[in-house]
C-alpha cells in the first residue's frame, strides 16, 4: 500500500486548490492510503530561525507540525497544493515549508537517510496569465530539501471564482493523472 500525503495551502474551503488535490488525491488509486492536511486550519507556527534543529533534526516548537514531521517522513508520495498569491505559494504552505527546515537538516547536515518518495505540485491562480515558477522553484526545492524526488506538477491559472475549476474538465483531469504519476513513478523508481 502507497502511502499518499496531500498538503491544501488554501484557506479557502472549499476552493480551486482543494478541488484539484482531491482529484490528484483520487488518482492515486483506491489501494493508496491517504492523508491529507488543511494547513489553513492547522495550528503550524512559523520556523523562529532559532537553528535548534541543527543539532539533532528535531524542531522545539511543539504545535501541529509534529503530525506533519512523521508522515513526512514515511510518506511513498507527497502532493502539495498552493493558490499563487503575488506569484508565489501561500502563507500557510510556506509556513510548513519554512518549519521543514528539520527535516532538511536530517538529510543534508546529519546525512540521514530518507527511504525513497516522489513529489507533486498543484498551484492554482486566479489571473489567466498567473506566473507560476517561483512558487515551482521554491517547491521543488521544498521536496528535494527533505529528500523526495520531485516527480511531477501541475499549474491551472483563470481561477478567480471559487468552484471555477470544476468547469474545466481538462485541469481537473490533469489532477489525476498527477495522481496516477506520481504512484506509477513511485512504484517504478528510475535511476
Amino acid at each position: 500500500m502507497v502511502l499518499v500525503v496531500g498538503l491544501n495551502g488554501s484557506p479557502r474551503h472549499p476552493g480551486n486548490t482543494e478541488i484539484l488535490l482531491n482529484e490528484a488525491l483520487k488518482g492515486t488509486g483506491k489501494d493508496a492510503k491517504i492523508v491529507r492536511f488543511d494547513l489553513a486550519f492547522m495550528d503550524v507556527a512559523p520556523c523562529q530561525a532559532c537553528e535548534d534543529c541543527f543539532k539533532d533534526g528535531e524542531c522545539v516548537l511543539t504545535d501541529e507540525m509534529g503530525k506533519l514531521y512523521d508522515l513526512l517522513e514515511k510518506a511513498d508520495v507527497i502532493i502539495v497544493a498552493s493558490p499563487i498569491y503575488f506569484s508565489g505559494m501561500s502563507a500557510q504552505t510556506k509556513c510548513v515549508v519554512d518549519r521543514c527546515q528539520a527535516l532538511w537538516v536530517r538529510r543534508h547536515l546529519l546525512k540521514l537517510n530518507r527511504r525513497p518518495g516522489v513529489g507533486g505540485i498543484i498551484l492554482a491562480a486566479a489571473q489567466p496569465q498567473a506566473k507560476f515558477d517561483n512558487a515551482l522553484s521554491e517547491l521543488r526545492a521544498f521536496l528535494i530539501g527533505i529528500g523526495v524526488r520531485p516527480t511531477g506538477s501541475i499549474t491551472v491559472g483563470g481561477l478567480e471564482r471559487r468552484g471555477a475549476v470544476s468547469e474545466r474538465p481538462e485541469a481537473l483531469s490533469q489532477a489525476f493523472s498527477l495522481g496516477q504519476e506520481l504512484v506509477r513513478s513511485f512504484n517504478s523508481p528510475g535511476p
